[in-house]
């Protein structure tokens, strides 16, 4: 596994043991990664054909709304 992955692995599995909603944490991780990208397509850039875009996209349009209308309530700055 490689040392992103793993960290992501990580993040995950810490949320679960926490007892969070990770569906929820996953959603509202990638809708700050989109808010910083520019939007959801930047999130999808590298494959955005591929079958896991098109069900990360659905979970970013249920989070953010199918035009990004609540990306701004994600945009943090760094």
């Amino acid at each position: 596994m490689d040392p992103t992955t793993r960290q992501a692995v990580n993040a995950i599995t810490e949320a679960l043991e926490e007892g969070r909603d990770v569906a929820e944490f996953l959603a509202h991780a990638l809708a700050h990664v989109a808010a910083a990208e520019g939007g959801v397509d930047e999130v999808l850039r590298n494959r955005p054909g591929s079958w896991e875009a098109t069900h990360v996209r659905g979970l970013l349009h249920g989070t953010v709304g199918p035009d990004g209308e609540a990306l701004i309530h994600y945009l943090e700055t760094r």
